[in-house]
């Protein structure tokens, strides 16, 4: 009796992890068609005639149990003499079409704990880098970090403002409330507007 009960038990721990494996696996993806063309698995660019908008969404998906989202970006500047940014130039919208703005560096710095992780898992830089080689780099840093960062184009100072001449390019954090859609397994838009852009710019993306 007692070798029985252990076979049905084996066989029910059997069916229980083969049923959780099989909702992962058929959990919903987003549609994919209509988003903005992949530079790899976790990057995503819209790259228009005045400026060029980029997303990494690897940061992003090790989030969804947190109060807060980071976006990697790179934004550079194509065609304008000047391109004038700051956190509230950037706002994320989810699939509901609710829009999130920025969070800022004192609400990051005081309830959010994963500031330093986040850069050592973003991608962009070594994605981009020889994209725009022919353009000149500067320094951003919408959102603050604990430790000294390696990369000499951040500091611990938080910047409020950037100005990219034509044929800049930058990188940065970005940091929004998490959205009430969740995260994993759902598309999203960021828009970015400046006083110089005839129109904003967004990038549709997913976190997969």
């Amino acid at each position: 009796m007692r070798s029985r009960w252990a076979s049905l038990l084996v066989v029910g721990i059997v069916v229980l992890v083969s049923s959780c494996a099989s909702a992962r696996r058929d959990a919903p993806k987003p549609e994919l068609s209509g988003l903005d063309k992949k530079l790899s698995t976790f990057v995503f660019a819209e790259e228009g005639r005045l400026v060029s908008l980029i997303v990494d969404v690897r940061p992003t998906r090790y989030r969804e149990e947190a109060d807060y989202v980071p976006i990697e970006i790179c934004v550079a500047n194509r065609g304008l003499k000047m391109l004038s940014l700051t956190r509230e130039s950037f706002t994320l919208r989810d699939s509901a079409g609710k829009s999130y703005p920025c969070v800022g560096p004192g609400e990051l710095l005081e309830k959010y704990e994963y500031l330093d992780l986040d850069r050592r898992l973003g991608e962009v830089e070594e994605i981009v880098f020889n994209r725009f080689g022919a353009f000149r780099r500067y320094p951003s840093n919408f959102s603050p970090t604990r430790a000294a960062p390696a990369n000499p184009f951040t500091s611990t100072i938080v910047r409020d403002t950037i100005a990219v001449p034509k044929f800049g390019w930058f990188t940065d954090f970005l940091y929004f409330p998490r959205p009430e859609t969740g995260v994993l397994n759902r598309r999203f838009e960021l828009w970015m507007t400046a006083p110089e852009l005839p129109d904003p710019v967004f990038v549709k993306f997913a976190v997969l």
